[in-house]
């Protein structure tokens, strides 16, 4: 998600908030906010505001707001909590190349590997000796304006495509982190129920909001499900264009539907689409110095 929205400030020149970091460890993440959050983060331009927070962070609306003052869109995105834990597990290079010779033997893969990700709900700052969690779903309820889902990720961007009137080349994105998604694997009703079990609050945080979700999904109509089928086509035609395409090849034009306007995909934004969070950021880290430096010798 943070490379849609990393595109979207490019393609309209937005500011983003980035860590100001040099290829040092962790480069990417802001990590907790305080209130000293302005002396690590590249500066903006003076008289500008940011615009943009993408990067790995913890939820904290005050501090949010002093960033981006003009009442923000606040956007979360959750997983469904043993998908999460097998994610975890297999993102790791090392477990990884162990697990794919394991796989093609015992395709259940917490028989080796138990699950160990940190809980979900500490990026949202909660705390169980802080909260209950029911008064602290009700406030997230006020404070997030969307929560989207990743097990149903295209219907999410439909989703906030509409809150935000966005476009179809807004939201366009090739798929990236697949780990071990093609060479299959399986979880147990004994695991499921175990990793349910150790991460409960986890698991009620998400089916809250799945059940939001829902709801809204089938406010929409069927109209929903029709956008819903043009944008998985045309996803279907930037995949395979952008898969292929070379340097100087000419750009592919997606026409006009009743869901999208007539739009087109260069290879830049086929580059800019493949990149991975990493150089990603560098290049917007990159971009934000040299907007502040420009400024700062007018």
């Amino acid at each position: 998600m943070s490379n849609i929205l990393h595109r979207f400030a490019l393609r309209y020149d937005l500011n983003v908030i980035l860590p100001n970091k040099n290829n040092t460890s962790n480069f990417w993440i802001l990590g907790a906010l305080d209130n000293k959050i302005h002396e690590r983060i590249i500066p903006v331009t003076p008289g500008q505001n940011y615009n943009i927070l993408a990067v790995e962070t913890f939820f904290d609306k005050r501090i949010f707001q002093t960033l981006i003052p003009n009442n923000p869109f606040i956007l979360g995105i959750l997983r469904e909590p043993v998908e999460r834990q097998a994610s975890y597990v297999l993102y790791h290079k090392d477990v990884r190349t162990k697990l794919e010779n394991q796989l093609k033997t015992d395709p259940y893969i917490f028989r080796t590997y138990p699950s160990s990700a940190p809980h979900m709900l500490r990026d949202y700052n909660f705390y169980a000796r802080k909260w209950r969690m029911g008064n602290f779903i009700e406030k997230m309820d006020n404070e997030f304006d969307m929560i989207m889902l990743t097990e149903y990720f295209d219907e999410s961007l439909i989703l906030l495509k509409r809150k935000l009137c966005w476009a179809f080349k807004d939201i366009v994105y090739m798929t990236l982190n697949k780990n071990l998604k093609n060479t299959g694997y399986a979880i147990s009703p004994a695991d499921r129920d175990k990793i349910l079990n150790t991460y409960k609050n986890d698991s009620l945080f998400y089916e809250h909001y799945k059940g939001i979700f829902f709801g809204e999904m089938s406010k929409n109509g069927v109209g929903f499900l029709h956008e819903l089928n043009q944008f998985k086509l045309v996803l279907k035609l930037v995949r395979d264009y952008c898969t292929y395409v070379k340097k100087g090849d000419n750009s592919l034009i997606i026409p006009k539907s009743s869901w999208n306007e007539r739009f087109r995909v260069d290879p830049n934004e086929c580059r800019l689409m493949k990149l991975t969070e990493f150089p990603l950021v560098q290049l917007l880290q990159e971009r934000q110095r040299n907007l502040y430096a420009a400024s700062s010798q007018k």
